[in-house]
């Protein structure tokens, strides 16, 4: 199983077919496993640093760091010979990113006195429900 979302089925040659993912599919190679592991060991090394280091800097910087990396990852992990950028798959694996991230507290917590965890996890929820949904045009 490639990382670049099937959405149709196509015959070639001697290539086995290949069926078009399902929802569950989808959803898993929409959510950015590498960033959100990247976070997670990045945001909890800089939560342990103490109080004596900006974490609230150190959190943005990092984020927006995975947020880059997540991006080049995705678009190398789904380029094909002969077939379009995967833009749909690309950006939806990014605002993934973000809402793990925010579900997480992130520099969002650390940041808005507004945040509650309550607001990320339902947004992690029904963000990741949603976007399975999601069929890429690009064939």
């Amino acid at each position: 199983m490639g990382r670049r979302i099937v959405s149709e089925q196509l015959e070639s040659g001697a290539a086995l077919n290949v069926p078009p993912d399902d929802y569950a599919s989808r959803l898993i190679k929409y959510i950015p496993t590498e960033g959100v592991g990247y976070w997670l060991a990045v945001s909890g090394i800089i939560q342990s640093g103490g109080d004596d280091i900006p974490q609230a800097g150190l959190l943005w910087l990092f984020f927006v760091i995975g947020l880059v990396v997540t991006f080049l990852w995705l678009r190398r992990q789904t380029r094909e010979p002969g077939k379009r950028t995967a833009w749909t798959q690309i950006w939806l694996a990014c605002g993934a990113f973000v809402v793990w991230v925010f579900a997480a507290g992130g520099p969002f917590a650390a940041s808005f006195d507004w945040y509650r965890p309550l607001y990320g996890s339902l947004a992690l929820i029904t963000y990741t429900a949603l976007i399975g949904f999601v069929i890429p045009p690009e064939k």
